[in-house]
């Protein structure tokens, strides 16, 4: 079976929306680009769930039985399991495309990690929105953006040559116990 090549583009809209240009990291990452549930889809189930429980504990026949208290602390608890549910999806989807999404990462620049490009704390890319939108603006095809996003990556390193310095002691450190 021949393996899919992704764009660059591909694999960020991902875990990013990117509308005229701009960049805006996404809450439910995109599976549906390698082939999985789309979060619209996932985002519709949730937005679904709440009402669909409604409809169950209040319809005639079982409020009935149940009377209003139960119904109502019912319908509280499946709330509760309902939203233990979006969290456990969602963590899930996220994981599983971040993965994909990091192995196919790898293929265009194998010595930077993907987590430090959606990690909103500080990392040597912290500006990588900042060049990436810049990248769009220009309407590089995909080889000049990833020659342009080589040499970004360079800049943001030399930019950040301690936290590079501390990082890369860190790894040797972890390496060596």
């Amino acid at each position: 079976m021949q393996e899919k090549n992704y764009t660059l583009n591909d694999i960020l809209l991902s875990v990013f929306t990117i509308k005229e240009n701009k960049m805006k990291k996404r809450l439910i990452h995109n599976y549906a680009i390698f082939g999985g549930l789309n979060s619209n889809w996932i985002k519709l189930v949730f937005f679904i769930l709440p009402f669909a429980m409604y409809a169950a504990v209040f319809n005639p026949t079982a409020f009935k039985a149940l009377g209003i208290a139960q119904a109502i602390v019912f319908y509280i608890i499946l709330l509760v399991m309902a939203m233990q549910i979006v969290v456990g999806v969602t963590y899930f989807n996220n994981k599983k495309t971040i993965k994909k999404a990091t192995k196919e990462w790898e293929k265009y620049f194998p010595n930077i990690d993907f987590r430090m490009i959606l990690s909103s704390g500080v990392t040597p890319y912290v500006d990588f929105k900042k060049h990436y939108e810049s990248a769009l603006n220009d309407g590089l095809n995909e080889e000049a953006m990833k020659k342009r996003l080589v040499d970004d990556f360079r800049n943001m390193e030399e930019e950040n040559i301690v936290l590079v310095e501390a990082m890369r002691k860190d790894k040797e450190k972890k390496e060596g116990k």
